[in-house]
């Protein structure tokens, strides 16, 4: 879940530090910052100090790498919030700075788990009067390929789905959910089956089309870069950090030079596999993609065993690794908030 808490200390901290500068700001009044701004207001008084202290540091140490915050010429700085703006709408909150007369805008995120970028549909029940059983309930095999590379999904690759599908397609009278409990029944017969035919379809796509590394990590990781802040509460740390693959964060306009260290897309798809989990155990549920640069993607799917209508299954991705010349670094908390 969002910690909306650490959200609004995090816009408090960057309102301190921009009045201290005395740099003009207005924050972009609806019902996204009302709530945020409400939720402060309202917390309790030991919460708020220790959530400024995980983010005050860490606002300090991002802002300080993008000049145009600091510019006190033109419109004011203004300061919006984007909960809705990214596909995993319970794993981070965004706040996004913006100078509209200087066509300028950057996102700093607040995560719960700094790895995770994104998830996206596997496919949708439909909404038939068989429901309640185990019949082949999805209307349609969700083509990743079009919505993910612009490229659609082969033949193989519906084929595979397809013989997946009828193996369950008809148990008698035991209904969906029951069966739909049972791991056996969700790994061995759906998850693990239909990873392996994604982890089929991508190497296809992307030995034909080689611009699909960089699309994918666009779908999941987003078209715009991000800083991340996530607080370590056994370290009483903060981790700051953002992965500049479009070069746009700390950019001086018409100069060269960069405040914050930047890293390429990927170019080339290395290896598909099943992850492996901390004592050598191949996973049921994730694959990790392996590209060049040093960058690695995992998804995973995971189920939804209370929805009676709509989506079961997700695909969830995160970077297993942080790639090689992003920006990474870590701040203490601040002992005086």
């Amino acid at each position: 879940m969002i910690n909306t808490l650490l959200v609004a200390a995090s816009l408090k901290a960057l309102e301190e530090i921009l009045q201290d500068n005395d740099i003009p700001y207005e924050i972009y009044k609806d019902e996204a910052s009302d709530m945020y701004q409400e939720l402060w207001e309202t917390a309790d008084a030991g919460e708020k100090a220790l959530k400024m202290r995980q983010a005050r540091p860490a606002m300090q140490r991002i802002i300080h790498k993008e000049p145009y915050v600091f510019i006190k010429s033109g419109g004011p700085l203004v300061l919006k919030f984007n909960d809705t703006s990214r596909k995993m709408k319970d794993s981070f909150g965004e706040m996004l700075l913006e100078r509209e007369d200087l066509d300028w805008h950057r996102t700093i995120t607040i995560k719960s788990d700094a790895r995770i970028i994104a998830s996206t549909a596997v496919a949708d029940r439909h909404d038939a009067e068989y429901d309640d059983h185990t019949v082949n309930v999805y209307n349609v095999i969700d083509d990743f390929g079009d919505r993910i590379f612009g490229v659609p999904c082969t033949n193989e690759y519906f084929q595979d789905m397809n013989a997946i599908l009828e193996q369950i397609s008809h148990n008698g009278h035991e209904t969906w959910i029951e069966r739909f409990k049972d791991d056996d029944f969700a790994y061995d017969k759906l998850i693990t089956p239909m990873l392996g035919a994604i982890a089929r379809e991508i190497p296809r796509i992307c030995k034909d089309h080689p611009e699909a590394p960089a699309k994918l990590l666009d779908f999941f990781y987003s078209k715009y870069d991000y800083y991340y802040i996530n607080p370590i509460d056994e370290l009483e740390i903060t981790r700051i950090g953002a992965i500049n693959v479009h070069h746009d964060l700390g950019r001086i306009p018409n100069n060269k030079n960069h405040y914050t260290a930047t890293v390429d897309a990927p170019t080339q798809l290395l290896e598909v596999r099943f992850a492996t989990g901390p004592h050598g155990e191949i996973s049921k549920d994730t694959i990790q993609l392996n590209f060049d640069g040093g960058w690695a993607v995992c998804l995973t799917i995971i189920r939804n065993e209370n929805e009676k209508y709509g989506r079961f299954f997700a695909v969830k991705a995160y970077l297993p690794v942080t790639p090689f010349g992003s920006y990474r670094d870590q701040v203490k908390w601040d002992p005086e908030a």
